[in-house]
């Protein structure tokens, strides 16, 4: 069936193989009671809300921060040089995707792939890139690397020349230029390699960087708020890596669901910022292979209530506080936290807390030694994980902090009256093979496996499988806004603020969109664009191991295709 040389990892699938055929497996029912209630957002001024999970309770409330901390290493910002510096606006620019060494985590340097760049006689690497809507982006890649890549404009509207998808790979010592005009609205969007089955590599060793997208009504809020970028907007770029005593970031060919042992914020190993008492505005973005976060900011093992107020396409119309959230690869959280209430000397620990993975895998299961063996030191898929340290120091009068305004933006709403419903199922089969419908871009090949009329409207179904995991699916060349979710586990339903069964995460402009088993999702996509002829974009997990399996789908955008019957 497989003619590619990809193949899954038939042990790591076995269990849910067995679920998928309808065989009872130990352990099926005791993970779909394991949920627990969440906290979910609520608008301003909060909704009640389900208690707080347990947490560890610091026994010194007062205690300061422990000089013990294994939050070593400033956190890295963006600067003019080295890892994430920002570039210049306005001018054309050179990437050459390369292998470099950095020091990343004490110690022995880490051999990076990355995107270099000569600014000014200055070197950057996997720079940060900051560009009005509306203006240009002039990018040429030239691939050092013994094997194709690509930069995929995460997020972005473009045509599919300049999409940087597998469908057009840059061959080791050739060179592609990316021309566009970005039309998106204000956001943290990224750039990251994209070739067909070595996109989990690429990413896992280092290919991704940071794409902020301004407009008036961004600079308008920004303004209000009195904060500064670089300052008190901070972007944190989080991805985990498996990384050997060596300090090299270890990669096995054709792996399954690749989870690391070290976390990085910003290209930071135990990254600390000293903030000021007052409101800070930070820009999350999960750049993991797999692994799904859920971001909280703990103080003194409680969460601090923060307030959500973007997503993956920007600005949600107005901001909602949650105490936590789910970040799953590829998607962003703009949030706004205030140390405000925090005393001095104290710290605040950026933490994903513990959640149930929904990967069908029963701690007692056949797959649990085999599913770590890969990853030793690793925390498993849905442990808690301390991701970094924020040390409180004293406010400055001059930093106080505005009023949050309860309206943000004017939210583009979609337009769904009468709109056709197309049907997904995401699934595995007997062989251990991931598959979007019947398709699997290994069997389905690059061809479109279905063309939609260009300007039209559609409604996407998306239903998981209850024998599966977690997927977050990722549609290139358009956003999409969230209808509603059926059949959600009792985690995502108690965080519905809506009806539909929508959390405030679901109420932004999306390119992500994380399903889990045995859920099914809606989305509507507008279809309207100014680009001509056939247009073909991808349709994928972004998990990138399944991404890498083939749970990846090819579909055309055209001026002739027919119209989805409404029904």
């Amino acid at each position: 069936m497989d003619s590619s040389p990809y193949r899954p990892d038939r042990k790591r699938r076995r269990l849910l193989i067995a679920l998928a055929a309808g065989i009872p497996a130990t352990g099926l029912l005791a993970f779909s009671q394991r949920w627990f209630a969440a906290p979910s957002g609520a608008s301003v001024p909060p909704a009640p809300r389900p208690p707080a999970p347990a947490t560890e309770v610091t026994p010194d409330l007062k205690a300061p921060v422990v000089a013990d901390s294994p939050f070593t290493q400033p956190l890295r910002i963006p600067g003019r040089e080295g890892l994430m510096a920002q570039t210049p606006r306005g001018s054309a620019l050179r990437l050459v995707a390369k292998e470099g060494a950095f020091p990343l985590f004490g110690g022995p340097e880490t051999a990076l792939w990355h995107y270099n760049a000569r600014i000014d006689e200055t070197i950057v690497a996997n720079p940060l890139l900051a560009i009005g809507r509306g203006e240009p982006l002039d990018v040429t890649l030239e691939n050092a690397l013994a094997e194709p890549t690509t930069i995929h404009w995460h997020g972005l509207a473009v045509d599919e020349a300049n999409d940087g998808s597998g469908l057009h790979p840059v061959a080791p010592g050739k060179k592609r230029r990316y021309t566009l005009r970005v039309e998106n609205r204000a956001g943290l969007y990224w750039y990251h390699a994209h070739p067909h089955q070595l996109t989990g590599k690429q990413i896992q060793r280092g290919l991704a960087g940071l794409l902020l997208v301004d407009d008036e009504e961004e600079l308008t809020l920004r303004k209000r708020l009195r904060l500064p970028w670089g300052e008190r907007d901070i972007p944190l770029m989080i991805s985990d890596k498996q990384v050997n005593d060596r300090n090299e970031i270890v990669y096995k060919d054709n792996p399954d669901d690749w989870i690391g042992n070290r976390v990085l914020v910003n290209w930071t190993a135990g990254a600390y910022l000293d903030v000021k008492s007052t409101l800070y505005r930070f820009r999350l973005i999960n750049t993991s292979n797999a692994r799904v976060f859920r971001p909280a900011f703990l103080h003194r093992g409680r969460p601090l209530a923060f307030h959500l107020i973007g997503t993956d396409g920007g600005l949600l119309e107005k901001p909602w506080r949650v105490d936590d959230l789910f970040l799953a690869p590829a998607q962003r959280a703009d949030v706004l936290v205030s140390f405000a209430e925090v005393g001095e000397g104290e710290s605040v620990i950026l933490t994903s807390l513990d959640y149930v993975a929904m990967e069908n895998e029963d701690d007692s299961g056949p797959l649990q030694p085999h599913l770590m063996a890969d990853h030793p030191g690793a925390v498993p898929m849905g442990g808690r994980m301390e991701l970094m340290e924020f040390r409180i120091g004293a406010a400055d009068p001059k930093d106080s902090p505005a009023p949050l305004p309860p309206k943000l933006c004017n939210f583009p709403k979609p337009a769904v009256e009468v709109t056709p419903v197309r049907k997904f199922r995401l699934s595995l089969d007997a062989e251990g093979v991931w598959h979007i419908n019947d398709w699997n871009m290994h069997a389905s090949g690059h061809d479109a496996q279905f063309v939609v009329r260009r300007g039209t409207c559609e409604i996407w179904e998306i239903h998981n499988a209850m024998a599966s995991m977690p997927h977050p699916i990722h549609i290139h060349g358009f956003q999409f806004h969230v209808l509603s979710r059926t059949i959600s586990p009792p985690d995502i339903r108690a965080r519905a603020v809506v009806p539909g069964g929508l959390g405030p995460q679901d109420l932004g402009l999306l390119d992500t969109i994380l399903v889990w088993p045995g859920e099914t999702v809606r989305i509507a996509l507008d279809f309207s664009q100014p680009f001509k002829g056939r247009q073909r974009y991808m349709l994928h997990c972004h998990n990138l191991e399944h991404e890498d399996m083939g749970m990846m789908v090819t579909f055309a955008v055209t001026d002739d295709a027919p119209v989805l019957p409404v029904g």
